[in-house]
């Protein structure tokens, strides 16, 4: 007998409105309900956050740190950009361009607007661009509790409650390739996206998929094709041996919303697999 899937409530997966406010002479926004946490861990203001040692740092790359933090209201990720590259530097100076931490922010705040699972915002802050200057930023971010999508798909398919192995395999290839053709669709192109960058939380349907890491995000109409088969290949790329070539066709092909091989499918099927090639040949800026 197949199990049914429960039927979606929209209303659960409705991003909830965030209540921004001003902190540090307008140099930070936050989350309104999280103004006292920032506070209480220093991250009040921008000289404070990029200052941050406290946590456990998670990564560094570059002039990027990570950091997580324990507070009161649950798991904090701390971003901080200690400095700008010079090209960003000028182009900031001359033109008004974001700072790294504030154009994360912007992308997240766009992708909520189109109903896309990404992290809640607590707080972006920068100082001003300058030639002269090290611009830092920062952004904090709430936790999302679950694993790596790579590392969901490392055992394999395996059944879950109610579901089989094989249904457990169609609602992920359905729900992901669904969810990167929307974002497609609507001109986002993610142009880092692993499956490590997708976070996979509780959920009754087989789980909830998240995206994360969001700072090259760009959003352009219509979307620039070679970025779009960068996103595929990227997914394909980081694919654990456990996902079969049968598997990523079927990926492919739902993405596509096509039925069979066609002209239009083999065409991309070499797109992504050249460009999986070129990337295997590629060093790692940051390990």
């Amino acid at each position: 007998m197949s199990v049914m899937e429960p039927p979606r409530d929209v209303r659960r997966y409705r991003p909830r409105q965030l209540p921004i406010v001003e902190l540090d002479n307008g140099r930070i926004l936050a989350a309104e309900r999280d103004v006292e946490t920032l506070r209480e861990l220093g991250l009040d203001s921008v000289e404070g956050a990029v200052a941050c040692r406290s946590g456990e740092p998670v990564r560094a790359a570059g002039s990027r740190r990570t950091w997580r933090l324990e507070s009161a209201s649950g798991v904090l990720y701390l971003k901080i950009h200690e400095q700008a590259d010079w090209v960003h530097r000028w182009l900031g100076w001359a033109r008004g361009t974001r700072s790294p931490g504030r154009r994360e922010w912007d992308n997240l705040r766009a992708m909520r607007r189109a109903w896309f699972d990404v992290p809640e915002m607590v707080a972006v802050g920068d100082a001003p661009f300058g030639l002269g200057r090290p611009c830092p930023s920062f952004l904090v971010l709430r936790e999302i509790p679950g694993k790596q999508l790579d590392q969901f798909l490392a055992p394999g398919w395996q059944a879950a409650g109610a579901l089989t192995a094989a249904q457990v395999r169609d609602r992920v290839i359905r729900d992901v390739a669904g969810m990167v053709r929307r974002l497609h669709s609507n001109g986002f192109y993610h142009r880092d996206l692993y499956l490590s960058h997708l976070i996979v939380a509780e959920d009754e349907r087989w789980g909830r998929p998240f995206l994360i890491d969001l700072q090259r995000v760009d959003q352009r109409f219509p979307p620039r094709h070679r970025w779009l088969v960068k996103d595929l290949a990227a997914l394909a790329y980081s694919a654990p041996a456990s996902i079969s070539r049968a598997d990523r066709l079927r990926f492919l092909l739902q993405y596509l919303c096509k039925s069979r091989l066609d002209p239009l499918v083999r065409r991309r099927i070499a797109e992504v697999e050249a460009k999986v090639a070129q990337m295997r040949t590629h060093q790692p800026k940051y390990p």
